[in-house]
């Protein structure tokens, strides 16, 4: 259950410029800030989004929807400023927060751009929550649905994402988004222990793409951020996952089974939509 208190607001603007690890999109979007799923690897937690916050709570312990944000996006169409985005939604909070379910702003998000189409959307998330909207981002040209899928055993998902859905659950919302004619994206990010070639024929009826990231490259401080999560697989009998280049054997299994243009690596495989 979450802890998350809630701080509705409304924001200044909902485009964020973007760069760096996204280089390949020109804007971010987060219709909440803060987060509710405590996943023991999170970077975000040393980011200024938390360091900076002004409520005063941990990570995982907040969450401020932003009650504007399909207004100041439908703005931001009337503009044209749409036409050519490409937008990554989102980038430190999942648009698909519980809070979702009442508030519905990441929809109301959607809905805009049924109608003013960006030029690439990938809506990245773990939220069962995002099969309610697969009859929005099927009908938006280029738009991504990007699942957080970071095991194949549910046993290891309860010790690095407690709060967060099974994975039975997660690879049900890949399957019905994809029959809902979304293109579908299985994000490993980052790869946590699993069963590479058992995962990957798992995964392979269901996934237009397959991205994979690490602890060492994902987080953009070559693994500083993610320092708790490292511990914690030493800790628990995975040392071998907690080793720079450990996602490289698992890599080339996910490369025999779904073939080499269907799964991608890292900073170039989220930039390449």
């Amino acid at each position: 259950m979450s802890r998350a208190a809630v701080f509705p607001r409304e924001a200044r603007s909902i485009l964020t410029r973007t760069g760096g690890y996204l280089s390949g999109f020109t804007h971010s979007l987060q219709p909440y800030s803060g987060c509710e799923f405590s996943c023991v690897y999170c970077y975000v937690r040393e980011m200024t989004v938390q360091r900076a916050n002004p409520y005063k709570r941990p990570w995982s312990e907040w969450v401020s929807p932003k009650t504007n944000a399909p207004a100041l996006l439908a703005a931001e169409a009337r503009r044209g400023r749409l036409d050519t985005a490409r937008i990554f939604c989102s980038s430190a909070t999942d648009p698909y927060t519980p809070q979702e379910k009442q508030r519905e702003l990441t929809r109301g998000c959607l809905e805009v751009m049924v109608d003013h189409p960006p030029q690439a959307l990938v809506i990245q998330t773990r939220s069962p929550l995002v099969l309610r909207d697969a009859g929005l981002l099927a009908q938006i040209p280029n738009a991504w649905a990007s699942i957080t899928l970071t095991t194949d055993d549910d046993g290891v998902r309860r010790l690095f994402e407690p709060n967060s859905p099974s994975v039975s659950r997660r690879w049900e919302m890949l399957r019905a988004l994809r029959a809902a004619g979304v293109r579908t994206q299985a994000a490993l990010a980052p790869l946590l222990p699993c069963n590479p070639q058992t995962f990957a024929e798992w995964l392979e009826p269901h996934v237009d793409r397959v991205v994979i990231d690490d602890f060492f490259r994902g987080d953009g401080a070559g693994g500083r951020r993610s320092r708790a999560a490292l511990a914690l697989l030493r800790a628990r009998g995975y040392p071998e996952w907690a080793e720079p280049g450990y996602a490289e054997v698992a890599t080339q299994a996910f490369r025999r089974v779904l073939g080499p243009e269907r799964v991608v690596v890292s900073q170039a495989g989220f930039n390449d939509v």
